[in-house]
């Protein structure tokens, strides 16, 4: 069995890096459009028993209902994204044998890109996908508890260290719709030069962000 989880944080917390395109208003309906193509594309896959969203925001948890994910609402004492995950699969039941976590703001992934990163999941050890920053924008753990978590910055090179430490294989799947999590007015430039029939790339037309990234 294999479950899935999306962290996602409160909304008047997202994308602050885009606030010289983007209002607060238009960045909350960017991060729950990336949301739900995330969600959307991880409910496709066969091999997913189950989606749940983490986050602390009520509007994110709506959504995440709506489109038949479980929401899972993230505690105010959490620090952090590694503890609220960790919370997360603590509430599991029962344990899965597996567990992929995929940030919520990666719109571009399919289906057939997470398919591709369980196919190198190890039967012990962890495969991930790193960001072009180092980050991680998919990782999937067996057992889920196979190591500690290191979301953060350098997060792809500091979950590999963590599997070395802990004497588990880590192998590294790059898979560039995957590579691109959107932050920053260049991300959202480059997500544009690649058309795709997402929610995100709805909304971004219907905003007219092209016009104002010229």
């Amino acid at each position: 069995m294999i479950r899935a989880l999306v962290p996602a944080k409160a909304l008047g917390e997202a994308k602050g890096r885009l606030a010289s395109v983007l209002s607060e208003t238009e960045r909350r309906k960017l991060a729950l459009a990336m949301l739900e193509d995330v969600v959307r594309a991880l409910k496709a896959v066969p091999a997913i028993e189950s989606v749940s969203v983490v986050s602390p925001d009520a509007e994110v948890l709506s959504l995440a209902a709506a489109l038949d994910a479980e929401p899972v609402a993230e505690s105010a004492n959490v620090r952090g994204l590694n503890q609220a995950l960790a919370r997360a699969l603590s509430a599991m039941s029962p344990t899965p044998d597996a567990l992929l976590i995929v940030p919520g703001d990666v719109p571009e992934v399919t289906p057939g890109d997470i398919e591709t990163l369980l196919a190198a999941l190890p039967e012990r050890g962890i495969a991930l996908s790193p960001s072009a920053d180092r980050g991680t924008c998919a990782l999937a753990l067996r057992p889920p508890d196979v190591i500690a978590l290191r979301f953060g910055e350098r997060s792809s090179v500091n979950h590999r260290r963590e599997a070395m430490a802990t004497g588990v294989t880590a192998e590294v799947v790059p898979i560039d719709t995957l590579s691109l999590d959107v932050d920053s007015p260049e991300d959202l430039r480059e997500l544009l030069g690649r058309p795709a029939e997402t929610a995100t790339h709805r909304l971004l037309a219907e905003l007219g962000v092209a016009e104002r990234l010229e």
